[in-house]
């Protein structure tokens, strides 16, 4: 189910107790709910990116990655994950693309 991660619950569980994977300009926080539901959330710093247009178009970008061009096929059945936009800089859905691509071979 491609469908955005509202509950707060899940959300502190994830941030809690939940895994970190890495790659350059991403970070993945998920957790195992072994539940039918895949579920994500993306967030883009403030502090890095004051103006909403900027922090609005890293968002899309990488929603499109995520859904679009298959990252959830990736991702096991029941694990819900947050996406934290770690860079400086205003990446391309190309450099995005490569930077799921890393994080999908470190799960």
């Amino acid at each position: 189910m491609k469908s955005a991660l509202k509950n707060k619950k899940k959300i502190e569980t994830i941030f809690d107790k939940g895994f970190v994977v890495k790659a350059k300009g991403l970070l993945l926080k998920g957790y195992d709910f072994n539940d039918d539901e895949t579920k994500f959330g993306v967030s883009v710093s403030k502090k890095s990116f004051p103006t909403a247009v900027k922090r609005n178009l890293i968002k899309r970008r990488i929603r499109h990655q995520v859904k679009d061009l298959g990252f959830l096929s990736l991702i096991s059945k029941g694990v819900s994950f947050f996406l934290i936009y770690t860079s400086n800089e205003v990446f391309s859905s190309v450099e995005i693309k490569k930077s799921l691509d890393a994080l999908s071979k470190k799960l």
